[in-house]
């Protein structure tokens, strides 16, 4: 085999490695984060793209973990303030941030 066949063998062989051992680490994250209690600390915030029939009500509680009603109604307004709007003036196409917050275990 010539250098050029083995580096394709090796990328084909290794990018699938690389993008498991990515979504296992993901996936941990995650899992501790559901794990622990969330802090008030905001760690990151992603930009989340609205879609058609998105509220912010379906947005807060698709990013919290077993929220009670209470941590939804919380988090709308959050997300609400953080980005400027109303809860009831979301179109589809635009983008939000959302804060993602520090868990203690």
């Amino acid at each position: 085999m010539d250098k050029k066949h083995v580096k394709k063998a090796f990328l084909l062989v290794m990018l699938p490695v690389f993008v498991l051992v990515c979504c296992i680490s993901v996936c941990q994250s995650s899992e501790a984060q559901s794990m622990g209690e969330r802090t008030n600390e905001v760690v990151a915030y992603d930009s989340v793209l609205i879609c058609r029939g998105d509220t912010l009500w379906t947005i807060a509680e698709a990013n919290l973990n077993q929220p009670t009603e209470a941590e939804i109604r919380e988090f709308v307004k959050e997300i609400a303030e953080l980005n400027d709007i109303s809860p009831a003036r979301i179109h589809a196409g635009n983008y939000l941030l959302i804060p993602r917050y520090q868990y203690k275990m």
